[in-house]
């Protein structure tokens, strides 16, 4: 595996965590002090279990990558998280929202080189 593998399979970690994020959100809305309907929210349950998921591909790359280049790499997921909001969760995107979208892009472009 190269460098190019290790970014790839950081951007793909990154876009299952985004998904992880939606699911803890959405399973949110069911959280209570009761351990039994804790331990029967699924989507709650399902959230964590994409992050543990996409944490496999994160070691993975950071196995064959430099972390100095593959960690800043992570703040993609904040692209992937945004887009999921506006797709599932019926969240607005604003003009703000899209400057740091680009800002996070550019910055991405900058490290990787």
């Amino acid at each position: 595996m190269n460098e190019l593998s290790a970014i790839l399979l950081t951007i793909f970690a990154t876009f299952i965590g985004a998904f992880g994020s939606l699911y803890l959100k959405k399973g949110s809305k069911h959280v209570s002090k009761d351990f039994f309907k804790l331990i029967t929210n699924y989507e709650l349950l399902f959230g964590i279990f994409l992050f543990l998921f996409s944490s496999v591909f994160y070691i993975t790359a950071l196995k064959y990558g430099e972390l100095s280049l593959l960690y800043p790499i992570t703040s993609v997921s904040y692209i992937w998280v945004s887009l999921l909001s506006v797709k599932f969760l019926n969240e607005n995107m604003n003009k703000y929202k899209w400057l740091g979208i680009t800002l996070i892009v550019i910055g991405v472009v900058f490290i990787s080189r």
